[in-house]
């Protein structure tokens, strides 16, 4: 039983890696690490995140930071495909949730 449920989830995840959205997530990526204006924009949102949870200051600068970030196509594109790729996930997590509580019930 073991060995077929290890079979399975293999074989979902060769499936999502071999899907057009996983494959773009990981080109776009790659091309936006090769982007510093995009790196930097990422790397302050993360501090600015980080305050403004500990401070609950600097709303206006992360929405300012953030809607400059989504003005690059590229990140666009990119949050496009990992959207599609984690509703996949989810709804294999979904489904094997409900299989084990199945099995466990």
């Amino acid at each position: 039983m073991v060995k077929l449920l290890d079979k399975a989830i293999l074989e979902v995840i060769s499936v999502i890696k071999d899907s057009n959205d996983y494959k773009q997530c990981v080109l776009l990526k790659n091309k936006m690490k090769n982007n510093k204006e995009l790196m930097d924009i990422i790397e302050q949102i993360k501090e600015v995140q980080k305050l403004y949870i500990k401070t609950g200051n600097n709303k206006e600068l992360l929405d300012s930071l953030e809607e400059k970030l989504n003005n690059f196509p590229i990140y666009v594109t990119y949050m496009n495909h990992l959207e599609k790729v984690n509703e996949m996930i989810s709804y294999v997590e979904d489904d094997l949730n409900q299989f084990i509580d199945k099995l466990v019930n």
